[in-house]
């Protein structure tokens, strides 16, 4: 019952809320739907690609059909040099999202035991000294100076994304290994004489790995739109190879012309993606504040 001289709030606006982060937060229903949407846009996407369910060869033109717009044959239309806009929309998934993932994944498995062991000495210092050096420089560049030294091709950008998004899990698994280092199970462990491998991740990261999911999926995120901006300079994935940067920067020119629907569609489905992304670490982020409410 709500308090005197306050008005009940609805079910359905309790549902959306923002966090302390300023990230859009869902609950209830609307998170659950929500969450679903999210993911049969994650893994929907790739899968189509991954199966060739559309209706036009993304890597080869047509040059009849040139700057055609949307409609039945073509539904999102076709680019400057003829091919369909929709099927190399779908094709992009297959590439930058599990290229964002996997980045992801690579950058958390080296900085996670780098930030649990990087707590204290003067290894620990230098560590952090570096890791203050990468986060102080832009993203981008750093992207840029990484592949340019390693060369194009999917695998180099995967290890260039992991270089610049590892500091950021260097930081929050140091973090959380300074804040929980006091606590009681911690000092009971090492007097018990586990050891130092033991109580960084089965006592430590054991209870910090919600935080560490929710920063995986929001770098999944960033590394998806750092991959764009990649493609779009042309530093990143090599053509004809369809990639959503690269398709935005082709369809850029067209925008003169009126010819919306190249670079459009592309932008929206890295959005959607974006947005997937970020709507499953808010669902995450609400999981772990109602066990933390619930101790």
């Amino acid at each position: 019952m709500s308090a005197p001289g306050f008005p009940q709030t609805s079910p359905s606006i309790r549902a959306v809320r923002w966090s302390r982060r300023g990230r859009l937060r869902l609950s209830g229903h609307a998170g659950v739907v929500a969450v679903a949407l999210a993911l049969l846009v994650l893994i929907g996407l790739p899968v189509l690609a991954i199966l060739g369910a559309y209706p036009a060869d993304p890597l080869h033109p047509d040059p009849n059909a040139i700057g055609i717009g949307p409609g039945a044959q073509h539904w999102f239309g076709t680019d400057g040099n003829g091919m369909d806009v929709f099927s190399r929309t779908i094709e992009a998934a297959k590439l930058d999202v599990p290229i964002s993932i996997a980045a992801t994944v690579l950058a958390l498995v080296v900085g996670v035991p780098i930030g649990l062991f990087a707590t204290s000495g003067r290894v620990g210092d230098a560590v952090m000294r570096v890791v203050d050096a990468f986060a102080a420089l832009p993203i981008i560049v750093l992207a840029i100076v990484a592949i340019q030294l390693m060369g194009g091709g999917p695998a180099n950008v995967i290890l260039a994304i992991a270089i610049v998004g590892a500091p950021r899990f260097v930081r929050l698994s140091r973090a959380a290994a300074l804040s929980l280092r006091s606590s009681r199970y911690v000092e009971a462990a090492v007097a018990i004489g586990c050891s130092p491998l033991r109580v960084a991740f089965n006592h430590v990261f054991r209870n910090a790995y919600g935080v560490v999911l929710v920063q995986a999926t929001l770098t999944a995120a960033n590394a998806l739109g750092t991959i764009a901006a990649l493609n779009f300079l042309g530093v990143g994935v090599k053509p004809p190879t369809p990639s959503w940067g690269a398709m935005i920067s082709d369809g850029a020119s067209m925008l003169i012309r009126g010819q919306w629907w190249a670079a459009a569609f592309p932008t929206l489905a890295m959005l959607l993606v974006i947005a997937s992304f970020n709507v499953i670490a808010g669902a995450i982020e609400n999981r772990i504040e109602r066990v933390e409410r619930a101790r």
